[in-house]
């Protein structure tokens, strides 16, 4: 049986780009939008589940940063920002979640092509040289 040691033990899952995406951008952005329509368009906990299809405390959580991972990708993706306010007014604007979540395939596709995600791909997934961001 080896021994456990944590510098020779390290494994590197492959992850692909979607699973980024999935697990750190879709979660910011999401929090990003509950926040928009909490704060700026003074919406209820309630009715901003009901419009995402999400639970209220789900809602709860992404105000108090206790989901999403707080801000840091956030800042590393400042169009998360701007994709937040575009769905947040489509929202308030009436338009049902298939219409808005356009904007969020919109959202994938940009951030996916951005080089900082490439440089979080290649480190998530320890692929030095890899560039399959850039060829999807």
């Amino acid at each position: 049986m080896l021994a456990r040691n944590d510098a020779v033990c390290t494994v590197h899952r492959m992850k692909t780009p979607c699973e980024l995406v999935v697990g750190k951008i879709l979660p910011a952005l999401r929090a990003s939008v509950v926040k928009e329509l909490s704060v700026k368009y003074d919406m209820k906990q309630s009715e901003i589940a009901k419009k995402l299809g999400i639970t209220q405390a789900s809602v709860s959580q992404y105000l108090s940063s206790a989901r999403a991972g707080g801000t840091k990708v956030t800042e590393s993706f400042p169009k998360i920002k701007t994709y937040a306010d575009t769905i947040s007014k489509r929202i308030v604007a009436g338009e049902s979640r298939y219409e808005w979540s356009v904007v969020l395939c919109e959202a994938c596709k940009d951030i996916r092509s951005d080089e900082e995600f490439c440089r979080m791909h290649r480190i998530a997934s320890n692929l030095s040289g890899c560039d399959i961001c850039t060829k999807n």
